[in-house]
């Protein structure tokens, strides 16, 4: 685990805090420097932040350096999104804070294998009412050279270095019934310790997930994928990936596959919403 600003907990560190203002939350798994137990100090400190310390910038939210800590970063979102908050109501009977929901989906993740960055903090409105107010996330701000399309994008040889570990992961987040549903490459950082799965706000798991919710993420990966990976390296990672996964049936692997590619040519013609058309190379990293 990478160091972050938080200090590590001791004996004498508050535990765990869940503090409750007028509806607002804050939780913070620790002592985190800049961080306040007031609930509105704390979500006004998040937006306090300069849009000069951005690391990425997407419609209504950014990830930005917190002043407060070193290895620290803060997510803020100016508001939810009803379609979100409708899945989230669905599957879990509440609906929580896009903070709160991605804090959540980090350490669920995480503990199913997923390597995440580590939640720190989040303040939030849950309900309703919360999914038109705002909120932010703390997190461990995870070193890396790149995310993964670039380093593909850099290095032919890196199809070979981090095509099975990806195939590896992926297939994990599904046999975990998890869909990310913004599986892009540009979403992975290539980091000392792996790769790490990011902006996992969206994530979704629901009793009874079909194949078919799992063919968006895999069309995400293959459409995010640079031209100078060969279709042999991806059919191998394909490969792995179905390996994984325990699928052997060769005309469900043909189908699965024909899916996908379907799915990648619909989504090629328009804009991903939920990547930044504007990242700065160098930053992005600095983003967790």
């Amino acid at each position: 685990m990478d160091r972050v600003g938080a200090r590590q907990r001791t004996s004498d560190d508050a535990p765990p805090a869940d503090h409750d203002a007028g509806g607002l939350r804050l939780w913070r798994s620790g002592v985190l420097a800049g961080v306040s137990s007031a609930p509105q100090e704390a979500l006004a400190a998040a937006f306090a932040v300069g849009h000069e310390a951005a690391l990425r910038r997407v419609h209504q939210r950014a990830t930005l350096l917190w002043p407060g800590a070193s290895g620290v970063i803060v997510k803020r979102y100016e508001r939810g999104v009803w379609g979100d908050a409708l899945r989230d109501w669905r599957a879990r009977g509440s609906v929580r804070s896009v903070a709160r929901r991605e804090a959540e989906n980090l350490e669920e993740l995480a503990r199913a294998g997923v390597p995440t960055p580590r939640a720190l903090g989040w303040c939030g409105s849950d309900g309703w009412r919360g999914v038109t107010k705002p909120s932010a996330l703390w997190m461990e701000r995870v070193e890396h050279s790149r995310d993964l399309r670039e380093e593909l994008a850099r290095d032919r040889g890196a199809a070979e270095r981090w095509r099975d570990e990806l195939a590896r992961l992926a297939a994990r987040l599904h046999a975990g019934g998890w869909r990310h549903r913004d599986l892009y490459l540009q979403h992975w950082l290539v980091s000392a310790r792996g790769l790490v799965l990011i902006d996992v706000g969206r994530c979704e798991r629901e009793p009874g997930m079909r194949e078919r919710w799992f063919v968006k993420d895999l069309a995400a990966l293959e459409m995010s994928c640079p031209a100078n990976v060969t279709v042999r390296s991806r059919l191998r990672c394909a490969a792995r990936y179905f390996k994984e996964r325990g699928l052997s049936n060769r005309a469900a692997k043909l189908e699965l596959l024909a899916s996908v590619r379907a799915k990648a040519r619909r989504m090629a013609s328009h804009a991903p919403r939920y990547v930044d058309p504007h990242e700065r190379s160098a930053a992005v990293g600095r983003e967790a």
